[in-house]
């Protein structure tokens, strides 16, 4: 089965400097969930950026590799739904690696609809 263009996660959605999830940390909001804490700070680019941090309390790197995974399909999916453009940063939890992809999915949609209030 073909890969469609559109299902990829291309490098210019990704958070990946340290001073780019410095700054979400420092002015952004933050709301606690159940299996990861969202952070926010809505941008001036013309589409959101995702990062994630999973800590090695999490799992070995396979877990940890795999929760990142869910975060950026699960991002992916939903980022059509969030009026605004931001940049997200994911603190994974403990637990989160024995969640649900639906559960998490939910999880993660109310969490980013209470950011957007």
């Amino acid at each position: 089965m073909a890969r469609k263009a559109h299902e990829g996660f291309p490098k210019g959605y990704r958070v990946s400097r340290s001073s780019d999830y410095q700054r979400i940390y420092d002015s952004g909001r933050k709301v606690h969930s159940g299996s990861f804490v969202l952070f926010g700070l809505a941008n001036s680019m013309e589409h959101h950026r995702l990062g994630v941090t999973v800590s090695r309390r999490i799992g070995n790197a396979v877990v940890r590799n795999r929760v990142k995974r869910r975060f950026r399909e699960i991002f992916r999916r939903s980022c059509d739904n969030i009026p605004h453009h931001f940049d997200f940063v994911v603190n994974a939890k403990r637990h989160c690696a024995t969640v649900s992809f639906h559960a998490l999915s939910a999880e993660f949609q109310a969490a980013m609809h209470r950011m957007g209030e």
